[in-house]
């Protein structure tokens, strides 16, 4: 299921009230999309080298990219690399983002991002798992992962590498080899709360008390009451980035009476959760008197947001509950 097909009649609906015509998305016979990725940990924290292209796009830079992983090396607990013939560096990106690489003139779609994440990074396991998902493949077992890993010594560090190949393409793909082309289709009614919802299925727990009629701009509304408090459980959708994470994450720690953070901090305080078959951060925002959890997936047409607020001991304890509901969304299918 390819979300692009999805995103007219969801901003439709997430536009407070405004209608206006339904359009679907028909994209083109969709190539299989490989990534190549080295997972390198370090002493207090994880490194992130991935390149994901259609894959008839990355065999030919293959030996390349390898022979890049392979130069790596720390240097004053850090990771230094050197740059291949042509390639060229930026420092732009979201949270935990080092760099990204791009291979030039060559070849000017290709990049190499680098992230680096505090301690193990969620763990090998997870990771590959991530990554098969984002591909659109099954989740595979600890053994299964072990046989999917190949390692690549080189000077003074060791990489861990994998090499895969879906139908999907995975949210951080380059956007400019697979665009889909808008096609023009008959009114088939207004975009309504109840049709974004049918998309989505995740499971609920039984504490979560649904408001059917939530407030406008809102997907889905909970309420959870104990006996220490109450919190409430939002998903709400917006067109464009929904303003950066950075921005997000500061906004919610204002509503909790905590002060904002710094770029570098913003980076260490999201961790990499799979949202509704993309990537998204998990935040949370824990002050005296209030609480968040949040996830956020954002992306150029249109971003998510998950949040949970509320008495600080209700959301605590809810916090694994929370993660689960989160990594248990995703869209039931195609909607006509």
């Amino acid at each position: 299921m390819r979300i692009a097909i999805l995103i007219p009649l969801l901003l439709a609906t997430a536009s407070c009230g405004r209608q206006e015509e339904i359009r679907r998305y028909k994209a083109p016979k969709d190539p299989m999309w490989r990534m190549l990725g080295a997972i390198v940990p370090m002493k207090d924290a994880t490194w992130f080298f991935k390149v994901v292209a259609p894959a008839d796009r990355i065999g030919a830079y293959k030996e390349e990219i390898l022979s890049f992983v392979r130069a790596l090396r720390a240097e004053d607990g850090e990771i230094k690399w050197t740059m291949p013939r042509g390639w060229q560096e930026d420092h732009a990106g979201g949270p935990g983002r080092q760099a990204c690489l791009h291979f030039g003139e060559q070849d000017p779609k290709l990049e190499m991002t680098v992230v680096r994440l505090p301690g193990d990074g969620g763990g090998l396991v997870a990771n590959v798992n991530r990554w098969l998902e984002q591909l659109g493949l099954e989740r595979a077992s600890e053994a299964q992962v072990a046989g999917l890993v190949k390692k690549v010594s080189g000077t003074n560090l060791e990489a861990q590498v994998v090499d895969l190949v879906g139908p999907t393409r995975p949210a951080g793909g380059p956007r400019g080899m697979a665009r889909p082309e808008p096609q023009a289709a008959p009114r088939s009614g207004e975009a309504t709360l109840d049709n974004v919802r049918s998309m989505f299925t995740f499971e609920r727990p039984p504490s979560w008390k649904e408001n059917p009629q939530p407030e406008k701009s809102r997907i889905f509304e909970f309420r959870i009451d104990e006996p220490e408090g109450s919190a409430l459980v939002t998903f709400t959708i917006m067109g464009g980035e929904g303003g950066g994470l950075a921005a997000n994450i500061n906004r919610w720690r204002g509503q909790a009476g905590l002060e904002d953070l710094g770029d570098q901090a913003v980076s260490r305080s999201a961790v990499p959760l799979p949202f509704v078959g993309t990537e998204a951060w998990l935040v949370e925002a824990i002050g005296k008197e209030k609480a968040i959890l949040g996830v956020i997936a954002l992306n150029p047409q249109f971003s998510m947001f998950l949040k949970m607020d509320g008495a600080p001991a209700v959301v605590t304890a809810q916090r694994s509950t929370f993660a689960r509901v989160a990594q248990s969304f995703q869209m039931k299918g195609r909607h006509d």
